[in-house]
């Protein structure tokens, strides 16, 4: 197994760019992003080694995987110029798997998720009636201790 921590100084650097959203800022530290991220891309990369054990992941490479730090502010009422976590998405290959996983790591707020998002028709059909038709086994599945101690209550 391919083990790669996140660095206390990638979270320490979230930390500041919080405090100091703005250009001039990230200009001046612009070493202590790079030397971050490239930790963040290092870190996503033994992640999708580790799931591509267990699925079939379309996503190439963790700095493939791992979304951009600027914030498209066009339509957005914050207009921070930087997003104050990294984030990062593995898409599952071939049409029948479709849907994937999402992760964001931001100091106090990380999680990971995994599902559709704006899922098709078909699909949408699909997982309602596999809920609907398992009800009992998704219920005692989503209150079991372990996945309510490592995930808590079901959202969303």
């Amino acid at each position: 197994m391919r083990t790669c921590l996140i660095a206390k100084s990638s979270i320490d650097f979230l930390k500041s760019l919080s405090k100091n959203n703005d250009r001039d800022w990230f200009q001046k530290n612009k070493d202590s992003y790079l030397e971050s991220r490239e930790n963040v891309v290092s870190f996503t990369e033994a992640l999708l080694a580790e799931m591509k054990k267990h699925d079939n992941i379309e996503t190439l490479s963790g700095k493939d995987a791992l979304f951009r730090i600027y914030n498209d502010i066009r339509f957005s009422k914050d207009r921070s110029p930087y997003k104050t976590y990294w984030a990062g998405g593995f898409k599952r290959a071939t049409k029948k798997l479709r849907g994937g996983y999402y992760f964001q790591i931001q100091p106090g707020a990380s999680f990971a998720a995994g599902g559709f998002f704006s899922p098709e028709p078909s699909d949408l059909l699909r997982i309602r009636q596999d809920i609907d038709m398992n009800y009992a086994d998704w219920r005692k599945l989503l209150s079991g201790k372990l996945i309510k101690n490592l995930f808590g209550d079901l959202r969303g």
